[in-house]
This record gives structure tokens, C-alpha cells and sequence, in this order.
């Protein structure tokens, strides 16, 4: 959390359970409720109750180093290559067909 006063953590985790509440009941699924779920985000933030998310890109890149050097293009047996860092997918380079290698 970030060096917040008693009073606006008070109020944050107040704001929190208010907006909760609304989503509980439906209402950020309405038309003008939009509001209610980014603001939800922003009150978590701000709390600092959001976990980062973990990412295993290097691990994906080594599999994926791995599996296109085993498999070549179904259409016209040409090599694959990473689409990018981190992505599980693979395009052909001579035909441009995309793969799903990983799951």
C-alpha cells in the first residue's frame, strides 16, 4: 500500500465494498454501469490489493524454440516461426499460415 493515511484507507475499502455491492447486484452489466467496474479496478490500485500477474515468458520461448523445430507448415512444409516473445503461436514463412503450438 502506498503511504496512505488512515482516514483514505477508511475510505478506499468503504468505496470498495459500496462498489462491490453494486456489481453484486447486477449493475456494472447495465448499459450506463461501465463506471462501476473501472472504478472497482481503481479502488483495488489504489489499496494496493491487486497481484501482479506472473508471466513465464522465457519458459514459452524455450518450448517454443523447441516445437518449431519439430514441426513444419501442414500446407506447404516450409518452416514456423515465433510469432513473438511470449506468443504461443507460429506463422509459416513461405505461405504465412498461422499454427497454435501451445497450450
Amino acid at each position: 500500500m502506498a503511504d496512505l493515511s488512515p482516514e483514505t484507507k477508511a475510505r478506499l475499502h468503504k468505496q470498495l465494498v459500496k462498489l462491490g455491492d453494486m456489481m453484486g447486484d447486477g449493475l456494472h452489466h447495465e448499459a450506463d454501469g461501465k463506471w462501476i467496474a473501472k472504478e472497482y479496478k481503481k479502488t483495488l490500485k489504489a489499496l494496493g490489493l491487486v497481484k501482479p500477474v506472473k508471466r513465464n515468458i522465457t519458459g514459452i520461448n524455450e518450448r517454443m524454440a523447441q516445437r518449431v523445430k519439430e514441426v513444419v507448415c501442414q500446407k506447404c512444409s516450409f518452416t514456423l516461426e515465433q510469432t513473438r516473445s511470449g506468443s504461443k503461436r507460429a506463422i509459416c514463412l513461405a505461405c504465412g499460415a498461422k499454427y497454435q503450438l501451445l497450450k
